[in-house]
């Protein structure tokens, strides 16, 4: 593995600057701060360049069961309180905490979804804004029903592996883009529940720190999900802290911040749009020979071909490749 100090060192001997005892301080030389930042510039573009194997993992993500009110226990009926603009509602026999905040909720006969934004007590919710219907007490007999259609991603998470399409496939989940997924909830209103169909991605958590992936329907039932995504580069700001690019392009890597270093350029997008330039034209000269997504490539065996080509020859009849080849070397052409 390439680790910063080293990387910054053999930069700074190209450029003739003294070299660096550690990264670490908080008294860095003017230089030592600039290829820093330049390094760390460079490696955040770089991880959207393709599918670095580096940068591929793992993850899994649990989905929370919809919780209905129970209705059925005698002396433990869950029915809800609630008073015409006010935001906090009260459950009876409830026995909420923190884990449900964020998650949605909805009180039979309304057509209305709340996020739980507080939970003051066991038997209180706060809601994201006022009940905005008629006030309704526990004689009524009104339950709940809560679910949870937002995970947040990983926060180093950047993208994911390959085509999104795949991300969830082996689990029948199909990806949509965010107005089409706002078209499905639209024809879908409420808390609907079952086995996710649909999944998209868009906006971050309150935090502003992490992406968020919204399913519908809402999961009926706990779920582990597996699925492969590409983190981004961490930020180098210690002496050992590695470098996650292949120790092949280490020559690129370190050309990339030397052009930016030399240039001297302050005025952000034009950096930017030179570090683009950079980038794409070490894809097209690398593409190649590192290995992003499998896929399998349906041809015949060149036996199979041989003989075909010269069986039509001998009879004076050109060879149709508009033809069809299975994955176990076979051929057979359209009629």
């Amino acid at each position: 593995m390439i680790l910063a100090l080293d990387l910054i060192n053999e930069i700074q001997d190209r450029l003739s600057y003294p070299q660096s005892e550690t990264i670490e301080s908080g008294s860095l030389s003017s230089e030592e701060r600039k290829l820093l930042r330049l390094l760390n510039t460079v490696l955040q573009a770089w991880g959207g360049l393709k599918d670095w194997h580096l940068l591929r993992t793992d993850a899994d993500l649990v989905t929370l069961a919809v919780e209905l009110g129970d209705t059925e226990t005698v002396g433990s009926e869950q029915y809800v309180t609630a008073t015409q603009n006010v935001s906090t509602i009260t459950i009876d026999n409830g026995t909420f905490d923190d884990t449900y905040l964020d998650r949605a909720i909805q009180i039979t006969g309304s057509p209305y979804v709340y996020r739980i934004a507080e939970v003051p007590s066991a038997t209180e919710l706060t809601l994201n804004r006022g009940w905005i219907e008629d006030s309704i007490t526990a004689a009524d007999e009104k339950t709940f029903k809560i679910g949870m259609d937002r995970y947040v991603l990983p926060t180093n998470y950047d993208r994911a592996t390959g085509d999104l399409r795949a991300f969830f496939a082996p689990y029948g989940i199909e990806a949509v883009g965010p107005e089409a997924f706002r078209e499905i909830r639209r024809r879908e209103p409420g808390i609907s529940y079952g086995e996710p169909r649909y999944f998209t991605i868009y906006g971050q958590n309150e935090a502003e720190t992490q992406e968020v992936l919204h399913f519908h329907p809402y999961p009926e039932s706990a779920r582990m999900l597996e699925y492969q995504y590409q983190r981004a580069h961490h930020k180098i700001d210690s002496d050992n802290d590695k470098v996650l690019v292949p120790q092949r392009y280490k020559e690129a890597l370190i050309e990339m911040v030397l052009q930016l270093a030399l240039r001297d350029y302050e005025d952000d997008p034009k950096m930017q749009a030179t570090l683009a330039d950079m980038l794409r034209s070490f894809n097209q000269q690398n593409s190649a020979t590192e290995i992003t997504e499998d896929q399998k490539v349906l041809r015949p065996k060149n036996d199979m071909r041989r003989r075909v080509r010269n069986a039509y020859r001998r009879g004076g009849v050109g060879v149709d490749w508009g033809g069809y080849f299975d994955i176990a070397g076979n051929v057979g052409f359209h009629r």
